[in-house]
């Protein structure tokens, strides 16, 4: 954050630098505490210099409901924010405010757009998926208005999302490889078989595979027979396991200390949870509502800001 703060310190005076630090951490604090109210662990936020900041789930959401819960803590707490800000700017008369509290109003709404990986399109999943189309029609209009390089490669990678999940790949389940290796020194190998018994390659290797109750991360066991070891992988995603197999086996005789190293692939398919989407019809139309509601609120605040900021000539020169 402070890395963030001293890059927008460079090019606006520090108070202004500051509130727009503000305004985002308050974006982001609002997923934390979203998150850790539904149980789900979260990192501290991670500022990038004029794109944002984000902020990384340590277990996936179970369900399409807690995924637009977590999501809708951002904008909110974020009008919040610069609703309050707008307030101190009329209270102590200081324009600097409202400029602060308009890049909040809009930072806000432009995450309620409809498109992954914005809010707008994880709270989509639980009102309607439908949602996504007017996504990908209202954030090409917007990418055309804002002539936004950032903004429109955040579209192109939606729309080839879509495109793959609907389109191309539609009824199909595409198999994965997952790499990796099992080092073991020398001296604890078993016996002598390191030297004397040939190792045995692009064989099955037995294995058994868990989800971890507390952050729901999948975990697979290898055992290597020969070698008489195990070794605990962590999957980068929930999948149904189809085969563990060695690849090759080689000796390292030049490093220290000297090691046999067994390489191994893992098949597998996504596993995709057939309920995620399900919700009841009044949880659809709360989220609807509410994701609604908001939206007009920040586009009539952002009008209002405009007008405050119009009748202050002086609220310009924020920029060195």
């Amino acid at each position: 954050m402070l890395a963030a703060l001293a890059v927008y310190a460079w090019f606006y005076q520090w108070e202004f630098a500051l509130g727009l630090t503000a305004m985002v951490l308050a974006h982001e604090l609002g997923h934390v505490a979203a998150a850790r109210r539904v149980g789900i662990p979260v990192t501290v936020p991670f500022f990038i210099p004029f794109v944002g900041a984000l902020i990384m789930l340590k277990r996936n959401p179970r369900d399409a409901v807690t995924e637009a819960y977590v999501a809708m803590g951002g904008p909110l707490v974020g009008a919040v924010a610069a609703f309050v800000t707008l307030l101190i700017g009329w209270v102590t008369g200081n324009s600097m405010f409202y400029a602060i509290a308009y890049i909040g109003f809009t930072l806000n709404l432009i995450n309620l757009l409809p498109i992954h990986p914005l809010d707008g399109g994880r709270i989509a999943t639980t009102v309607t998926r439908w949602l996504w189309v007017v996504g990908l029609v209202g954030g090409l209009v917007i990418v055309i208005y804002m002539k936004s390089i950032l903004f429109f490669l955040l579209w192109a990678l939606f729309a080839w999302d879509l495109f793959v999940k609907y389109v191309s790949s539609r009824g199909k389940i595409k198999d994965y490889l997952f790499w990796g290796k099992i080092e073991v020194p020398f001296e604890d190998m078993p016996g002598n078989i390191w030297m004397l018994e040939l190792l045995r390659e692009k064989e099955p290797l037995p294995f058994r595979t868990y989800s971890r109750l507390s952050d729901g991360k999948q975990e697979i066991v290898i055992e290597w027979e020969q070698a008489g070891v195990e070794k605990t992988v962590k999957m980068p995603e929930q999948a149904i396991i189809l085969s563990v197999e060695s690849t090759r086996v080689e000796r390292r005789w030049q490093q220290s200390p000297k090691v046999v190293v067994l390489h191994f692939q893992i098949g597998y398919k996504p596993h995709e949870n057939d309920h995620y989407y399900d919700r009841p019809r009044e949880v659809r139309w709360k989220f609807g509502a509410a994701y609604a509601v908001l939206a007009l609120f920040l586009m009539g605040m952002m009008y209002v800001s405009q007008k405050m900021i119009a009748l202050e000539p002086s609220i310009i020169p924020f920029i060195k």
